[in-house]
């Protein structure tokens, strides 16, 4: 018996819907109904008699719960599962990056994978590496050493490893919970090998982050954070970045690693500017992309009935996400977020209005936005859509925990607001959620069952809603005393007591302050 990587798939699956219709198999799972249900007899060859998953006709129904997955991987030995090629190549990437030559041979006979396997494997590794401008170099009785683009190494390392670990609240990195068993043996590699880097980075991190007053998100520090313990590493080792033609862009002089090469400087002034935040020092005006912003922005208004009077925040936040997205598709690395999967569907309209806009800024600079990034864009447009037309006044205090993108989230406030009036204080990462011991709220939403359960066993009780709001989700809120955001008013004998006695200037202020839901 053992268990593959589609067989976690499954689960994870199971555990958050609770049920899947077989017609549908090859749609999500890219497999016959029939294959699907080998998988699932074998799957339950591993669950306890209360948990096993039952197939009734064509629907498969599961009580499994987020837990049950993590019991389910935790309990697994190396023996027991399989793995994809895909993880076997990037067990062989992160060694590789940590050693001068590796012994591929004795790797996969520790992990019990064939030599047939492996010389499948090295082809297929060759084509991944290549078009990241990496190549594998045989070293002569010893085994093999990745060779290459520097920057595009430790970008692609810095990316696998950040999928895999977590920071805890001391600020130390911490294997994922639902990590496998070759994820696990993936970060046993790391974690001995870069023991010295870690504590090296944690304190530049923190030193810098305190000195430039920023609150990065809990995604780009955990991938600025790996990043610094690989350069740290490689530079130890004489891998320094070459003077690579860097995008065409002003960027803010940081110096992160003070006394080290320029270029490796210079990259890290470009990444941390690339990297999310919630608080940090306005970016740099380039002059070409503020022009091409402001063309964007106008080719998207003449297209919707909503006007954008608060034009500066909407120009803000467009230039910034442009300005990342730059830096990022040049570096060739990004935060996924499978919950943007569907916004060309639930948002169609908006969707294609700017994806028909994009070459007022392609034509102008080299930049071709993904999928995803068209996806972020109807997002923030979408909430500033939302943001122009809401009417109603904040009352319910809430914190959302998720470990989506400020941009993801930001789109999500402006939604629920339009339907329920609420003041949000806190949006915090599920890896930081001891921090809810110091805010005041009324309640916590969040948007998966592992966010869920993860509260839940802390003792938190929390809201779990759609993140594309349903019918349903606006009912379970007003069910629980949020009040509604339509036709609110504003007493007027309270308004006119605030107002009296004072200047044009000081009552705009009591009204965007106080007021922001009713006043543009």
């Amino acid at each position: 018996m053992s268990i593959n990587n589609l067989d976690l798939k499954i689960i994870s699956f199971l555990q958050e819907k609770g049920k899947l219709d077989l017609t549908y198999s090859d749609e999500f799972f890219g497999r016959s109904a029939n294959s699907l249900k080998r998988h699932i007899a074998n799957i339950n060859l591993y669950l306890p008699t209360e948990k096993q998953i039952k197939i009734l006709g064509n629907m498969v129904l599961s009580t499994l719960k987020y837990n049950d997955y993590l019991n389910f991987v935790s309990n697994l030995s190396l023996d027991e599962y399989i793995s994809s090629q895909r993880e076997r190549n990037f067990i062989i990437i992160v060694s590789a990056f940590l050693n001068e030559s590796l012994n591929t041979t004795k790797l996969y006979e520790e992990m019990g994978i064939s030599l047939t396997t492996k010389k499948k494997d090295n082809k297929a590794l060759t084509e991944y590496l290549k078009i990241r401008k990496l190549d594998v170099k045989v070293i002569p009785k010893k085994g093999i050493e990745i060779v290459g683009h520097e920057r595009s190494y430790r970008i692609l390392t810095t990316s696998i490893l950040a999928s895999l670990l977590e920071i805890d609240s001391f600020g130390n990195l911490i294997n994922r919970k639902a990590n496998n068993p070759l994820q696990k043996m993936i970060i046993k590699i790391f974690s001995e090998k870069t023991q010295v880097e870690i504590h090296e980075a944690k304190k530049l991190l923190e030193e810098f982050i305190e000195a430039n007053e920023m609150r990065i998100s809990y995604p780009s520090k955990k991938f600025c954070y790996l990043y610094l313990i690989l350069s740290l590493y490689r530079i130890k080792k004489g891998s320094i970045l070459k003077g690579d033609e860097e995008p065409n862009l002003k960027v803010r002089k940081y110096q992160l690693l003070k006394e080290q090469d320029p270029n490796e400087n210079l990259f890290l002034d470009y990444l941390v500017s690339s990297l999310d935040y919630t608080f940090h020092p306005p970016l740099p005006i380039d002059k070409q992309l503020q022009e091409v912003t402001i063309a964007f922005i106008d080719e998207i208004q003449k297209n919707i009935i909503t006007t954008f009077y608060n034009y500066e925040l909407v120009f803000n936040e467009v230039y910034q996400y442009i300005y990342k997205s730059i830096i990022r598709n040049k570096y060739e690395y990004n935060f996924y977020d499978n919950k943007l999967d569907d916004t060309h569907k639930e948002l169609s309209k908006l969707f294609g209005i700017i994806n028909k806009a994009l070459p007022v800024i392609g034509n102008k600079i080299d930049l071709r936005f993904s999928r995803l990034q068209i996806s972020t864009l109807t997002l923030i447009f979408r909430k500033f859509i939302m943001g122009n037309k809401v009417v109603g006044r904040n009352s319910r205090k809430i914190v959302i925990v998720t470990n989506s993108t400020v941009e993801k989230t930001n789109f999500f406030v402006e939604n629920l607001k339009h339907y329920v009036d609420v003041t949000i204080v806190g949006n915090i990462n599920i890896n930081e959620f001891h921090q809810l011991k110091n805010l005041e709220y009324d309640s916590i939403i969040t948007f998966s069952n592992r966010i869920t359960t993860l509260l839940e066993e802390e003792n938190y009780s929390c809201i779990k809603l759609n993140f594309y709001l349903h019918q349903s989700d606006i009912k379970k809120l007003l069910d629980l005393g949020f009040s509604s955001s339509s036709r609110r008013k504003i007493l007027s004998d309270v308004f006119l007591k605030e107002i009296s006695n004072k200047s044009p200037d000081e009552i705009k202020r009591i009204l965007l302050k106080k007021y922001s839901s009713h006043f543009l």
